[in-house]
């Protein structure tokens, strides 16, 4: 029992992060998603990334917390129950029509662009950090997991760029940027949005079976003259690219490469997927 009121049913996933559990609130029945942190960790980001919850308020396309506790042994953090990754999502149907790419690429820009707005990077932007809705909500994408989230901007006065030890994300889904030690900002989680919408296309990108660094780095270098990329995808890479570290991303422009395609295939909007 969290909480004297939340009663853990069965665990959902499991990472570095710690676990989260699906649960009920045994006075409302209402099912809610409960991550845990243990103590002992080191990063001890729940608390960091509740505050962030809680910042970004009832923006659209974030799920909403309930509570942030500690107990002697973790931290935990009540939030709403989402549906499947877009990750395992991903693994289920090995690849997405090019029109399901488009609609969910448009949201994933979206997401990102929200939490720009509120001077925020993500710095972890890969397929498991998007995650379905529930209910009426199943077909519209939701970006969680801010334990390596940052401001980018102090009163109007934009972070300095400066190298790092370490890449910070996911090696699959950082930027070339990232690749060669350079703090992340804007354009840096924008370019790992572009990954995802290129492993929604593929189901596979050519790197993810590799270990070394240097290799992934050259392989994603190399996407631009791979024939079978579509050409929207390599207008997008070429424009986040060529930004400078503490340039706004030209939001529209990237959607709207998206919704041109979408228009030039004839695609109707059926319904089934929300842009927003």
């Amino acid at each position: 029992m969290i909480a004297n009121k939340y009663n853990l049913i069965e665990k959902i996933s499991e990472g570095s992060f710690g676990s989260v559990f699906r649960a009920e609130n045994i006075r409302t029945r209402d099912i809610v998603a409960i991550k845990f942190e243990n103590k002992s960790d080191q990063t001890k980001s729940l608390k960091n990334e509740a505050k962030i919850y809680q910042y970004l308020g009832k923006i659209d396309g974030f799920p909403q917390i309930k509570i942030f506790g500690t107990t002697d042994k973790v931290n935990y953090l009540v939030m709403d129950l989402l549906g499947s990754s877009l990750s395992s999502t991903i693994t289920y149907y090995k690849a997405f029509c090019l029109k399901t790419v488009l609609v969910l690429g448009i949201q994933i820009i979206k997401r990102i662009q929200s939490l720009h707005e509120k001077y925020l990077l993500h710095r972890d932007i890969k397929p498991s950090n998007f995650v379905f809705g529930q209910s009426t909500d199943t077909n519209k994408l939701y970006l969680v997991d801010f334990g390596f989230a940052k401001r980018y901007d102090f009163n109007g006065k934009h972070i300095e760029e400066k190298n790092i030890r370490n890449i910070i994300g996911s090696p699959n889904f950082v930027s070339l940027n990232v690749h060669h030690n350079i703090e992340p900002s804007r354009r840096d989680d924008i370019e790992s949005c572009i990954y995802i919408i290129l492993t929604m296309l593929f189901g596979k990108l050519e790197w993810f079976d590799k270990t070394n660094l240097n290799e992934i780095a050259q392989l994603k270098n190399q996407i631009i003259s791979i024939d079978e990329v579509p050409s929207f995808i390599k207008r997008m890479l070429y424009y986040v690219r060529s930004m400078k570290f503490d340039e706004q991303p030209d939001y529209d422009y990237l959607i709207n490469l998206m919704v041109t395609e979408f228009n030039n295939n004839n695609f109707k909007n059926d319904g089934k997927y929300e842009w927003n």
